[in-house]
């Protein structure tokens, strides 16, 4: 939910011009603390991974993705997306809203290529409702790469995730 909140500031950055978080420890905050520990809560990790890579030029996507319906909104695409580039690297910012199923999506520049590796982290726990407390992490972020030559890269977003990936653009 949090990454989704912080796709919609970054794709209405024209508007949006500043948004905080504020509590920042405890109460309803991403880092719990107590006199023998800390953990780190379940949207510690979007508001760090955007806060350490989403910057520059915000851009504008065009996205094609598998639906559900909603009563309130109709169809609603299970993709939620935004896109920042800053000194040649592109970063996206996915959601994949579904429970379930994994999807595969095909990114493609449109005026560049993309160029060597691709930092992807993914956050997501064995399911929706998973939390983190003192002594048990169940939500993390996980990183791992990829290679991306040409116009088009292949990436399958697992279900129930936020995953970040970085790339550079020539």
């Amino acid at each position: 939910m949090v990454a989704t909140f912080l796709n919609t500031f970054v794709n209405h950055s024209d508007i949006v011009k500043i948004a905080n978080l504020a509590q920042m420890v405890n109460v309803i905050a991403p880092i719990f603390t107590s006199d023998t520990g800390m953990f780190l809560q379940t949207i510690y990790y979007p508001l760090q991974l955007f806060a350490a890579h989403t910057r520059g030029k915000a851009l504008e996507l065009f996205v094609e993705s598998p639906k559900y319906t909603s009563k309130q909104f109709g169809d609603v695409p299970y993709l939620d997306t935004s896109a920042a580039y800053d000194n040649g690297t592109l970063v996206l910012n996915v959601v994949n809203r579904s429970r379930d199923q994994a999807i595969t999506a095909e990114i493609e520049a449109e005026d560049k290529q993309f160029s060597g590796d691709v930092a992807i982290t993914e956050v997501n726990g064995p399911d929706i409702k998973a939390e983190n407390d003192f002594g048990s992490a169940k939500v993390g972020a996980v990183e791992r790469s990829a290679q991306a030559q040409g116009k088009k890269l292949l990436q399958s977003f697992a279900p129930h995730s936020y995953t970040v990936l970085r790339v550079k653009l020539v």
